[in-house]
């Protein structure tokens, strides 16, 4: 694939999202979640809550994996949470039986979609994985999994981005990019592959440094790395430089299954939150 010239790297690197889109649920993983959304409210246009409950109007003796009474208590702690920091939200909560589709459904591909990993509603539903690890493979748009890790030990983060040399690197370094911008971080270009690299490789990640030098104000970290196991390395990586977010690409022609290998290596053992971002087929 031909190297991109520098004014359609621009032109695909600018991010397009219209809101973020945070789910809760009450848990200490959607508190979680619920922060990393404020921390990254300042990319898009709007910022939304949405509590998803199978609680019946009017049957009080039904269990539900998150009442409503509880689901409205903690849609109404987040606004009030953005509030103090002069964002503006949306809050809606919603009757449902599934929690995957439903928050596919209400995040289209211009959505940053926000979830905790574990814990309450959020992570019990599908009975071969996590709703997280469901929407990793599923969802339109870009899908951050929200864990307490480096994040909340420093002020600004570190935003890991494992890249290829193809034309689906830019997004991801550009969100990366628009998002290191806003909470005054520093972006880690990874690139891991099981034999040595070429001009073309070294041409591509010179691209997107430069693109992230204008984006940013600062030179992100550029590292290069053989292995036979990507998922592992990148995850080996995140963990060593204590990174806050690690942002991987997903294929879209992958949407139909499970998460990509890499993907799915990376969302299950990463300490720290995911960010996936699908992008074009190659």
């Amino acid at each position: 694939m031909a190297i991109l010239p520098r004014h359609r790297l621009a032109e695909l690197g600018r991010p397009t999202l219209d809101r973020v889109l945070c789910a809760v649920d009450g848990s200490r993983a959607s508190a979680e979640a619920i922060r990393e959304a404020l921390a990254v409210a300042t990319c898009a246009t709007r910022l939304s809550f949405i509590a998803i409950t199978d609680e019946a109007e009017g049957d009080a003796h039904r269990v539900a994996s998150l009442a409503a009474h509880r689901a409205r208590q903690t849609l109404e702690e987040a606004r009030s949470l953005a509030a103090a920091r002069a964002l503006p939200a949306e809050t809606k909560l919603v009757r449902a039986a599934s929690v995957v589709e439903t928050l596919i459904d209400q995040a289209v591909a211009t959505t940053l979609l926000v979830v905790g990993s574990h814990g309450g509603a959020l992570s019990a539903e599908p009975p071969n994985g996590s709703v997280a690890t469901a929407l990793a493979g599923r969802a339109a748009g870009p899908l951050l999994i929200a864990r307490a890790g480096a994040a909340a030990r420093g002020a600004q983060p570190r935003i890991l981005v494992a890249v290829d040399d193809s034309a689906a690197a830019v997004p991801l370094a550009a969100l990366a990019g628009s998002i290191a911008a806003a909470c005054h971080g520093h972006v880690h270009l990874v690139h891991v592959q099981g034999r040595g690299y070429g001009s073309h490789t070294r041409h591509r990640l010179a691209e997107l440094s430069t693109a992230l030098i204008e984006q940013t104000g600062s030179e992100p970290v550029v590292e290069v790395a053989c292995s036979a196991n990507v998922g592992a390395h990148i995850c080996r990586v995140a963990q060593d430089s204590e990174s806050s977010v690690v942002v991987v690409g997903r294929r879209q022609a992958a949407a139909r299954r499970s998460v990509a290998a890499v993907d799915e290596r990376v969302v299950q053992d990463a300490a720290c939150s995911v960010l996936v971002v699908p992008t074009p087929a190659a």
